[in-house]
């Protein structure tokens, strides 16, 4: 996956979450999450939080947009006009049976670039496979019609804004999340039709890819959504694979319609903690990564802060077990400045330093004894606490737990710098340059909690 845009499984989402520097969390197997506001060496008792659930379709959205009158007869022709049609290669036929009929092996690239290229589906399971998979398209197909009947039946205000009761039944207020209709004014319902357009070309093109943006995210959920039910409508059950396992990279969206996470999508720090990628509604339609194609129509310019990572500099064919090298990354070259990165760092370091209590604090003036000491103090293996500048323009710091950290001396794309490989609580891994650290304390016991919850979410 290209920089800019991380992945997660399922399984790697599960393993623990956390929130800034004040709020952690832990599922347990029920898919609660257990959360807890702490500090620093202090762990109070947990409360429980129910997790995102996932923005299925409403009685309106998944049933209640069936063309009028229509039938499973007539769901099934239509069905049966569209199977030829549907040509993405993730929608491999195999995963629209309705049981498991193959197992794909991922080096198998010549049996996945065909869609149909699976001879151990039963010959009678075929047509049902295929005509499930044209659910998709025609499913596509129908939210391009609901956005249109949607513009031309609201009425926009002054502000841009439809009526909410002439909109309550319209796409955009059935999938997209509710507590950013404040955003959903008309050029925004333009952008979604024209995003459906190319949601809809996409499941037609050969040479389909993933989705670009967060609008795509959440039109090929709701065409996925909606194709079961017109799977059930013409009596064909559901395949046995969720659309979303094949037209989504992950799930993370699904946070934006979770009220008590609010802001979350405004904090790049928070989500590299939680291990999820969020953009606030105004980058909905920008793209994920220069990788990645919005139609020009919708496409809008980033406007979200991006986290400290200097991995976010790999693109291409870099990858980063090929390019950040130990003889590279370590080498004893001198080391560039780390002096602080912006006014907040600055005052942060100068208050740091009059803490003490074993805290390493960054100290630029004497490079390479400050470098020498973080890697003295990172040598238990790097838990403990960081405290650092998360996003620019912050304008603000936050010590977050730690249960990895080792400081390099050099990156070796863009201006060098020295930098620390980190991992905030359980999310993914960071490289974040030392000009927007403050100070580092070792705690083995952060690791340790983490390790214990992880292993006994319950405890």
């Amino acid at each position: 996956m290209s920089v800019g845009r991380q992945v997660f499984s399922r399984e790697q989402r599960r393993s623990g979450i956390v929130f800034g520097d004040s709020l952690r969390a832990l599922p347990d197997a029920t898919g609660t999450h257990m959360i807890w506001r702490t500090s620093p060496g202090d762990w109070p008792l947990m409360i429980r939080y129910r997790a995102p659930a996932r923005k299925k379709g409403s009685v309106m959205s998944a049933e209640g947009f069936l063309p009028t009158g229509a039938d499973g007869d007539g769901i099934r022709s239509r069905l049966v006009a569209a199977a030829g049609k549907v040509l993405h290669p993730a929608l491999v036929l195999g995963n629209f049976t309705a049981e498991v009929a193959a197992v794909f092996s991922d080096e198998d690239d010549d049996e996945l670039a065909d869609p149909d290229a699976d001879d151990s589906i039963p010959e009678e399971e075929r047509e049902p496979a295929r005509l499930r998979r044209a659910a998709l398209l025609v499913a596509a197909l129908d939210i391009v019609d609901w956005c249109i009947d949607d513009l031309q039946g609201s009425a926009f205000g002054l502000n841009g804004l439809p009526d909410p009761e002439n909109a309550e039944e319209s796409f955009v207020y059935e999938w997209f999340p509710e507590r950013h209709r404040g955003a959903y004014d008309e050029v925004f319902f333009r952008k979604v039709m024209v995003t459906a357009v190319q949601v809809a070309a996409d499941l037609a093109d050969p040479d389909g890819g993933p989705a670009c943006c967060t609008a795509e995210e959440i039109v090929r959920h709701a065409a996925g959504a909606i194709s079961g039910r017109l799977c059930e409508q013409a009596g064909l059950g559901r395949p046995w694979l969720d659309p979303d396992e094949m037209l989504l990279e992950d799930v993370d969206f699904e946070f934006l319609y979770d009220k008590d996470v609010d802001g979350l999508e405004d904090d790049p720090g928070a989500q590299a903690a939680l291990g999820v990628d969020l953009n606030p509604v105004q980058d909905w339609f920008t793209p994920f990564n220069s990788d990645r194609s919005v139609h020009p129509y919708a496409e809008t310019p980033s406007t979200a802060p991006e986290v400290h990572d200097l991995r976010r500099r790999l693109c291409g064919d870099d990858s980063a077990r090929d390019v950040l090298v130990p003889e590279v990354v370590d080498a004893t070259a001198p080391l560039a400045s780390f002096a602080a990165g912006s006014d907040v760092v600055a005052l942060a370091r100068q208050a740091a330093a009059d803490i003490g209590g074993g805290r390493w604090v960054a100290n630029d003036s004497d490079r390479e004894r400050s470098f020498a000491a973080l890697a003295r103090a990172a040598s238990g293996g790097g838990s403990g606490w960081l405290e650092w500048e998360p996003y620019q323009g912050a304008d603000t710091v936050r010590a977050e737990p730690v249960i990895f950290l080792a400081p390099h001396r050099h990156f070796p794309v863009g201006d060098d710098e020295p930098w620390v490989d980190a991992a905030i609580g359980t999310g993914h891994m960071l490289a974040i340059p030392l000009r927007v650290v403050v100070s580092y304390r070792p705690d083995p016991q952060v690791r340790q909690f983490w390790a214990q919850r992880a292993s006994n979410p319950l405890s």
